[in-house]
């Protein structure tokens, strides 16, 4: 048996040659299952859409994990390496500075051979302290002549190998007396100078040529040796 249709626009349908009603009704099952596949199969694309943006999502934090854990063993690489830089630095310094005092012309039995070397005779070195760059002498100069034997030194002293010849000036000149207990007038003694000069500036090479030239041959040998380990460069200025 037939449901029964009630169709209102029978006749205005007839007019535009459509379909009845009750032919329309027999294709909605067809028509409700074909848009329930086809709904389906939107819903599904958007869930497998949905699916591969997760997954995709996913294996990028995965990925960025894996940078982020390179990214911090690079930082602690690093920082690793600066802290071996420091170290390298600072043990190079103090292999520096202790090259420097090994080889050190201030307090070598060098500098004791250029002062005897170049002192004149008549004249008489006290006190010789080293400071800084500058060497600072003192000494007595006899008579006869007793000026002239100080210029006299400080001409010498000009052709030191260690010593800068523009540096080295006479500070103070004096007459000293002389007074014994049976004299009544005093005689002329020595004259008491002070004398600075200023090292030069050698570099390893010309250093060593003075040492060996001044017979300090433990310091020669002391610098040849740093010199070969590295420790002094060939142009390094002291």
């Amino acid at each position: 048996m037939k449901p029964l249709v009630l169709d209102l626009l029978r006749e205005r349908r007839q007019e535009l040659g459509q379909e009845p009603m009750a032919a329309l009704i027999a294709e909605r099952p067809r028509l409700l299952w074909e848009g329930l596949l086809v709904g389906a199969g939107l819903v599904g694309l958007v869930a497998g859409t949905t699916l591969m943006v997760f997954l995709r999502l996913q294996y990028v934090q995965s990925q960025m994990g894996e940078l982020d854990r390179y990214e911090a063993e690079a930082t602690a690489l690093r920082s690793k390496a600066a802290a071996g830089r420091t170290v390298l630095e600072r043990l190079n310094e103090t292999n520096r500075q202790l090259a420097a005092a090994l080889t050190d012309v201030r307090s070598s039995s060098a500098l004791l051979a250029d002062l005897q070397l170049h002192t004149p005779e008549g004249v008489q070195l006290t006190e010789a302290m080293a400071a800084g760059a500058d060497l600072k002498l003192k000494g007595l100069a006899r008579d006869p002549m007793a000026f002239a034997r100080i210029n006299a030194l400080q001409l010498e002293l000009q052709r030191s190998l260690l010593l800068r010849p523009d540096g080295i000036r006479i500070v103070r000149v004096q007459r000293q007396d002389l007074v014994t207990p049976r004299q009544v007038i005093p005689q002329a003694g020595p004259v008491a100078f002070e004398l600075k000069a200023s090292f030069a500036r050698l570099i390893p090479t010309a250093q060593l040529a003075a040492f060996r030239a001044l017979g300090a041959e433990g310091m020669a040998r002391r610098l040849q040796l740093l010199s070969d380990e590295g420790l002094i460069g060939a142009e390094e200025q002291r």
